[in-house]
């Protein structure tokens, strides 16, 4: 067999496993919900499949993705920027949960929103490399559908599914369908990360900033953070392993150019979403504080003992009746006060380490790190933000929390 022979059938075969790389991304690609009802998506290709087997064509797809994203992020957070992380015990305990979990234990890791790179270049900043290049170790993630994942785009829909990047429909529910889709990857075992904040904030102030649309009593009574990531942990069928972490500098690396278009009285003329994706911040430095791992299983033992066991999502094909799965995920009353205490335990965690961040900031100075937006800060109202760190955890408040994914 001559050189070029055996180079035309090694083309053929490439790009024969590249097609069918596409077709399968194509094929298994998650669908968004824009029925407006958050509960009518229906079945898809992906839910009929196990979450633990995955065809090996999607396996191929998901690491073309997964590594030339990750690759493409190292570059710009490695190069152009420094990502320092604390490496201190906390942070060597996040090495072997990325590495050696029990079969079947989900990883969660939660974090404050600074931009709109936190995901995926930070995240692949700060994972290890071994990781990056195996799919099924990296992490899952849910993205506003609007902004990501397009009506009736499937090439951009099967890019993102293939990138293990999941649709969420903001302001639609914890009930909502497409947060089951996370809660199946949780099941089998996978790493996700969630965003609690639910929108990108660059006050420097966690859940804090010009737009946050909750009164100081609403934010004292039910806390900053969204509840989705509370549902999460619930309904999992082992106790996923929890871990928090904070980050400054990411501000200075891609600014949301936050500002006023029209009256400055009204709010609702406050843009932050103002985005120059061609010209990222350069010379910045990103640093990042990890936390504990966090248990549950106190307040969900609780839980249980009162009102009877959780139902537990699984890894399984979902079998049977679509709307008999959807009713499975309703939240009672009572689960949505579960879901209060798990989440609150988590904001917690996370105003503890920014605390920490920034006494670490102001103690040990470090050249180009942007802890806020300044014109985030000027546009934010004298005693807007205010300090939560201490707040007495209140009892569950009642229909206030209810689009809490």
């Amino acid at each position: 067999m001559g050189l070029l022979t055996a180079l035309g059938i090694s083309a053929l075969v490439y790009t024969g496993v590249i097609a069918l790389a596409v077709q399968s991304a194509i094929y298994y690609r998650p669908v968004p919900d824009y029925t407006g009802t958050g509960g009518e998506a229906g079945m898809t290709k992906m839910r009929e499949m196990a979450v633990d087997r995955v065809p090996l064509a999607l396996q191929v797809a998901r690491f073309i993705t997964v590594s030339l994203i990750s690759a493409l992020c190292r570059m710009l957070m490695g190069l152009r920027n420094r990502v320092e992380l604390v490496q201190d015990d906390n942070y060597k305990a996040m090495l072997r949960y990325w590495r050696r979990r029990p079969r079947g234990t989900g990883l969660i890791t939660v974090s404050n929103h600074a931009s709109s790179l936190d995901d995926p270049a930070l995240l692949a900043a700060i994972s290890p490399y071994d990781v990056l290049l195996q799919p099924s170790r990296m992490r899952w993630s849910i993205a506003t559908q609007d902004l990501v994942f397009p009506k009736g785009k499937t090439w951009i829909q099967a890019f993102m599914g293939a990138g293990q990047t999941l649709p969420i429909w903001r302001g639609g529910g914890i009930d909502q369908p497409l947060l089951l889709d996370m809660a199946r990857q949780l099941a089998a075992g996978n790493w996700a990360h969630i965003f609690p904040e639910a929108r990108v904030v660059q006050s420097g102030d966690l859940g804090q900033d010009p737009i946050t649309k909750r009164s100081e009593d609403e934010l004292r009574r039910i806390g900053l953070l969204k509840w989705g990531v509370g549902k999460l942990i619930a309904h999992a069928p082992v106790e996923p392993i929890v871990v928090p972490f904070y980050h400054f500098g990411m501000v200075g690396v891609l600014p949301q150019h936050n500002k006023w278009v029209g009256d400055r009285s009204d709010i609702n003329n406050y843009h932050n979403l103002v985005i120059d994706w061609l010209r990222p911040g350069k010379n910045q430095t990103v640093k990042v504080w990890f936390g504990e791992r966090l248990y549950f299983d106190d307040l969900i033992a609780a839980h249980e003992a009162k009102h009877g066991p959780l139902h537990k999502v699984t890894a399984a094909p979902i079998a049977g009746s679509w709307q008999q799965e959807l009713e499975k995920w309703k939240s009672s009353e009572s689960d949505r006060e579960l879901y209060h205490q798990l989440t609150d335990r988590i904001e917690e965690a996370l105003l503890g380490l920014e605390s920490r961040a920034k006494k670490d900031a102001q103690e040990n100075p470090v050249q180009n790190m942007k802890l806020a937006c300044e014109r985030c800060l000027a546009a934010t109202p004298k005693g807007k933000i205010i300090n939560l760190r201490n707040r007495t955890r209140a009892p569950y408040l009642r229909a206030q929390n209810a689009s809490g994914a």
